[in-house]
């Protein structure tokens, strides 16, 4: 019996400990094991606001949009880069069309619209890459048709707000 209460007593401290690091430091992000949060901004090209996910880590951008059901119209993922390349991309894991806005600092440079999913039975090794003919530091995919509809052009400045 003692020793039941001693580890409870372990334990009850353990549980204090933990509760009182993380009200210093709430962000358990870092640790392994522990989901990512999703950042949310708004975007802006020309006139028009976008709702976008933040993909500015290495998991964040792997994973992009691959396994989602669908995604809204005033909606996007903006992939941010650390360096100005050119970025290659691929449909994995998606079942809708996107179009892929390429931008460089905050101007459009190149523009890939309605980029259709991989059939179901699709092997990884014949997906297409996609990489734009510019360098960019930022790749914005949203549904595709979005571009078309907004009627996105290269030269078009993008902010994100």
């Amino acid at each position: 019996m003692k020793k039941f209460i001693f580890q409870f007593a372990l334990l009850v401290i353990g549980i204090f400990a933990v509760l009182f690091f993380y009200q210093k430091n709430p962000d358990l992000s870092g640790l392994p094991f522990v989901p990512e949060r999703s950042v949310f901004k708004e975007l802006q090209i020309n006139s028009v606001k976008l709702k976008v996910e933040i993909a500015d880590t290495q998991s964040k951008r792997s994973k992009g949009l691959g396994g989602r059901e669908a995604l809204a119209s005033d909606e996007g993922m903006l992939f941010i880069f650390p360096k100005t390349e050119r970025h290659p991309f691929w449909m994995k894991g998606l079942s809708f069309p996107l179009d892929f806005i390429w931008i460089r600092g905050e101007v459009v440079v190149d523009l890939f619209q309605n980029i259709q999913p991989p059939t179901p039975d699709q092997p990884d090794e014949s997906l297409p890459i996609y990489q734009s003919k510019e360098e960019v530091d930022q790749v914005l995919e949203v549904l595709g048709g979005t571009a078309a509809g907004l009627k996105l052009k290269i030269g078009d400045m993008v902010k994100v707000i």
